[in-house]
């Protein structure tokens, strides 16, 4: 059976519109989690980075997220990303400690002076090398990406305005469950009570505890305001995470690509740690609204006490020349 010229034109015009259709590359999909709600400063930073990953691609690398710990906690999603069952996903320098311990250091109050020092810091190409240096000595499989901010954290209390650390003397605060974090607060007067993170909202209802510390936008996103209706603007951590991926994942990509991917999470990471401040300033004026009262205590006072722990920390963990790093860019 013989096609007819007219038939056999159609089909060739067919299969060309079919192939242009088709993608003219090998595509390929990511899965990156957090733990946090949306919105949210990670949230932020993963949508970003999936945008612009996307963008400088050409769509060849295309990313999902999964927020609001739908694929684990931050521990669970990490060994997720050392095995390659999960792509990549953020996670609190303080759970990062857990495989690599120099990141404790960054757990001790007061290591940044303010908002610029911060970023002065964690935009410096220099710093990031050296934390992508110290995660790449421990072969965990793990590619760090970025650094995005975790939040500035700051008291809320149950008890009332407190300016010093003698006024917070016998507050019983919920902290993140690490040596660090107990020998600071304890430092500061308080008595230091470790605590899972979903027991805080009702251990401030009943007494259990008097106060926790933690970033703005998570006091307003998990209500907690609701219990402790007093915050104190102490500022004492200025928090990180990693933005990280598995690494073998990141090796079998070619130069060109891999470059693309580091360009894009930088891009992404610096919007992140903007929004943060945004959600921030906004979260604040939300929960004015609602009846919370914020103080500005002088932190002049918490700071100094703050110091010495600092520096012997620093030298336990072997990050004496990272904190000089760090304080070299103070104002």
């Amino acid at each position: 059976m013989r096609l007819s010229p007219v038939f056999c034109s159609l089909i060739s015009a067919a299969a060309v519109i079919i192939g242009l259709s088709q993608p003219a590359f090998s595509q390929t999909k990511w899965r990156f989690g957090h733990d946090q709600p949306v919105p949210s400063m990670y949230e932020e930073g993963h949508q970003a980075f999936k945008r612009i990953l996307a963008e400088k691609s050409k769509d060849a690398i295309l990313i999902d997220v999964f927020p609001n710990a739908q694929l684990g906690p931050e521990i669970a999603m990490f060994e997720g990303v050392r095995l390659g069952s999960l792509d990549g996903m953020s996670i609190h320098f303080a759970n990062a400690a857990s495989f690599v311990p120099e990141l404790a250091m960054f757990s001790v109050s007061y290591i940044f002076k303010d908002q610029n020092h911060y970023e002065a810091v964690i935009g410096d190409p220099a710093f990031l090398a050296k934390i992508t240096n110290l995660v790449a000595a421990k072969n965990l499989g793990i590619k760090v990406l970025g650094i995005y901010s975790a939040g500035v954290r700051n008291i809320y209390t149950t008890k009332g305005a407190a300016s010093t650390p003698d006024e917070l003397k016998g507050t019983k605060i919920r902290v993140m469950n690490n040596p660090i974090e107990a020998k600071i607060w304890s430092k500061f007067g308080t008595i230091p009570t470790p605590m899972n993170f979903g027991e805080v909202y009702q251990s401030l209802q009943t007494g259990v505890l008097d106060a926790a510390e933690n970033g703005l936008s998570t006091i307003e996103s998990f209500r907690h305001y609701e219990a402790a209706k007093t915050i104190i603007l102490t500022e004492h951590q200025r928090a990180s995470a990693l933005l990280v991926m598995n690494e073998r994942k990141f090796d079998a990509l070619k130069p060109e690509m891999k470059k693309i991917v580091l360009d894009a999470a930088a891009e992404a990471c610096a919007t992140e740690r903007s929004r943060d401040k945004e959600l921030n300033a906004d979260a604040v004026e939300r929960m004015k609204a609602k009846g919370v009262t914020f103080i500005t205590p002088d932190r002049a006072k918490f700071s100094s006490l703050a110091a010495p722990i600092q520096d012997d920390v620093a030298e336990s963990l072997k990050m004496s020349d990272v904190l000089k790093m760090v304080r070299s860019k103070a104002n």
